[in-house]
C-alpha cells in the first residue's frame, strides 16, 4: 500500500513543478511579452550585472529538470530512490537557493519605479513582486519536501540505507 508520505511527496513535487513553470514563464515574458528578469539597477548610469540573471535562470531551469526527473522516478521503478539521502540534500539546497533568488527579486522589484512619470504601481513591478513571492513559496515547498524526504529516509528498512538493522 502507498504511504501517506509518498502521496504527499508526489503532490508537493507536482505543485513544485507547476509553480516552477509559472515562475519560468513570468521570468521570460512577464513584462508584456518581454524579458522580465529578477534584478537590475535603479540608477540608469550603472551597468547591470548579468550574474543574478545567470544564477536565477540556472535555478529555474535546473530545478525544473531535477524535480521532473525525480517526480517521474516516483511513478516508475523500485522504491529505493525514496530513501536516498540525495533527495534530502537537493531539497535543502533548493530551499536555500529558491528563497535567496526570491529575496533578490523582491528586493529589486519592491523598490522599482518605472520610467513613466513616477508611477509606483505598474504591471511590470507587480509581476516582478509576484515572481519573487512565488520563488519564496517554492522555497517553502522545498523545505516541506525536505521534511518528507527525511521521513522517507528514517523509515528505511534496508540495512544498506540506514546502517542499522531492524
Amino acid at each position: 500500500m502507498v504511504s501517506v508520505e509518498t502521496i504527499g511527496s508526489i503532490f508537493i513535487k507536482t505543485l513544485k513543478l507547476t509553480i516552477n513553470i509559472v515562475i519560468l514563464i513570468l521570468y521570460c515574458i512577464g513584462d508584456e511579452g518581454i524579458f522580465l528578469g529578477v534584478s537590475g539597477t535603479w540608477n540608469l548610469n550603472e551597468e547591470k550585472s548579468p550574474s543574478p540573471e545567470i544564477v536565477a535562470s540556472g535555478i529555474f531551469v535546473g530545478f525544473l529538470i531535477y524535480t521532473t526527473v525525480h517526480t517521474v522516478a516516483f511513478f516508475f521503478g523500485t522504491t529505493k530512490h525514496k530513501r536516498e539521502l540525495t533527495d534530502t540534500l537537493m531539497n535543502m539546497v533548493g530551499t536555500a537557493m529558491w528563497i535567496t533568488i526570491g529575496g533578490v527579486a523582491l528586493h529589486y522589484w519592491g523598490g522599482y519605479m518605472s520610467d513613466q512619470d513616477f508611477l509606483y504601481v505598474n504591471a511590470e513591478r507587480q509581476t516582478g513582486i509576484a515572481m519573487g513571492a512565488l520563488c519564496v513559496i517554492e522555497g517553502a515547498l522545498y523545505l516541506l519536501d525536505t521534511v518528507l524526504a527525511c521521513i522517507h529516509y528514517s523509515k528505511a528498512e534496508d540495512i544498506e540505507y540506514t546502517g542499522v538493522g531492524h
